[in-house]
């Protein structure tokens, strides 16, 4: 026990504190972390949130940040593990569910992704990422009736974003309702008219219902905003064949084969089966 002594002669006692690191030192570590952070200073910015768990176990802020710093650098799966820490101490957590679902669907951890983000839109139903996310991966495991609802409610929360309209076409045109489909395209190319895959997705619809002046042209959209988009070459080369407009279709099999990275055997000798025969067909310029 020490003593301070004041000029009045009057003392007050000052107690001497020991023992491990107290919360705040959490909490020092912590803010400094999240300064790294916003500097670009992942790395250093780990080793903050690090000392500010060893300081504090149950940090949940810590853990859920520690596990957006090591996704930002692609590890996956000590992401995961910080996730799964912060969801465990804050269970009703709704961006920590969201997060550890999108990072869980990205690993192709489909069913894991699909169940944290069900619990993450339970907590927070107006969370437009958990939506979207949720939708998407419903649309890609081909299960639309979940994959609707979801996608719809995502674009009344964020009508100004594309790619909830963009999915819900996809989802739509799977379905009978092939009008909403083409509607959610629309939508999504209003806000985004450069996105050459939303064309694309449009020109396959139209294809598929036998709408060849309207698909045309959104092919035509597709390459110009996204000239490696080789399935639409492809489709191209088979319209324009149609429409008998054979110097084009001859280019469109051209642009497929230069383009195709996907190397699909069948699709590419088709499409070298098919120039033969066409430049037979188009006479040689002089």
């Amino acid at each position: 026990m020490k003593h301070a002594w004041l000029p009045s002669g009057v003392f007050v006692l000052v107690l001497a504190v020991a023992g491990p690191a107290a919360a705040d030192d959490a909490a020092v570590y912590y803010n400094q972390g999240l300064v790294l952070k916003r500097q670009g200073k992942t790395a250093e910015a780990i080793a903050e949130m690090k000392k500010a768990i060893a300081a504090r176990k149950d940090y949940a802020a810590a853990w859920f940040s520690l596990g957006n710093l090591y996704r930002s650098e692609g590890d996956y799966n000590n992401a995961a593990q910080a996730y799964q820490k912060s969801t465990a101490l804050q269970p009703k957590d709704a961006a920590g569910h969201a997060n550890l679902g999108a990072l869980y669907i990205r690993m192709k951890r489909v069913e894991e992704g699909i169940k944290e983000l069900e619990t993450a839109v339970s907590l927070q139903p107006d969370d437009y990422e958990a939506r979207v996310t949720l939708g998407t991966a419903y649309r890609q495991k081909g299960d639309y009736p979940k994959a609707i609802p979801n996608l719809r409610k995502a674009t009344e929360l964020k009508p100004a974003e594309a790619l909830g309209w963009s999915n819900l076409g996809v989802a739509l045109s799977k379905t009978s309702d092939k009008e909403g489909a083409a509607k959610a395209f629309k939508k999504a190319i209003d806000i985004e008219p450069k996105n050459g895959q939303t064309h694309f997705n449009l020109a396959v619809l139209y294809r598929t219902q036998k709408r060849i002046d309207d698909a045309i042209p959104e092919y035509q959209e597709a390459v110009k905003y996204d000239p490696l988009l080789s399935g639409a070459y492809y489709d191209l080369g088979l319209l324009y064949s149609q429409d008998r407009r054979y110097e084009d279709a001859l280019a469109a099999f051209k642009k497929y084969l230069a383009t195709n990275d996907k190397h699909d055997p069948a699709s590419e000798q088709d499409a070298q089966e098919r120039i033969k025969s066409l430049e037979t067909a188009v006479p040689k310029k002089k």
